[in-house]
């Protein structure tokens, strides 16, 4: 994840942690299906409480739209638990979307340490062994600046 996409990621989460309601975002990028990459964040208009979520399909049609419209994928969901982040029975039967790289992020106490991603529970969508737990070591924050921003490639 880019570090601009963490900072559009926190912004995404901000009234849902003042309310002290689940949080829900997307994360949209590119997958390989091994390699995930996000870039950008897309905050959708959902039903939220204290603990749970839900995305009407016009707001996920919306997204897939944002998404397609700068050539990106949907890559991943993240949202917010109250407490302990771990995927519950429901986030495993809510989680629609899934394809091999598709990502989901579940963040503690509705996402409050961000920018920090500490005790957050991170899967992958993997055929045939679906939802694989993701170690700290599988997230990476890319920090802005570095050679693959478009203004730093350099032609040979």
């Amino acid at each position: 994840m880019t570090t601009d996409a963490l900072q559009d990621l926190m912004a995404a989460l901000v009234r849902s942690q003042q309310q002290r309601h689940e949080g829900i975002a997307y994360l949209l990028g590119r997958t390989d299906g091994a390699v995930t990459l996000a870039v950008a964040v897309f905050a959708p208009e959902a039903r939220t409480t204290a603990g749970s979520f839900h995305v009407p399909p016009r707001a996920m049609v919306s997204c897939m739209q944002a998404a397609a419209r700068f050539e990106l994928q949907v890559v991943a969901q993240v949202h917010t638990h109250p407490g302990q982040a771990f995927h519950s029975d429901g986030d495993v039967e809510g989680a629609k979307i899934r394809y091999p790289g598709y990502a989901s992020l579940v963040l503690p106490d509705y996402g409050r340490f961000l920018p920090s991603l500490a005790g957050a529970a991170a899967y992958l969508w993997q055929k045939p062994h679906g939802w694989i737990e993701l170690s700290d070591d599988d997230i990476i924050i890319i920090p802005a600046g570095g050679p693959w921003t478009s203004n730093s490639f350099t032609t040979v």
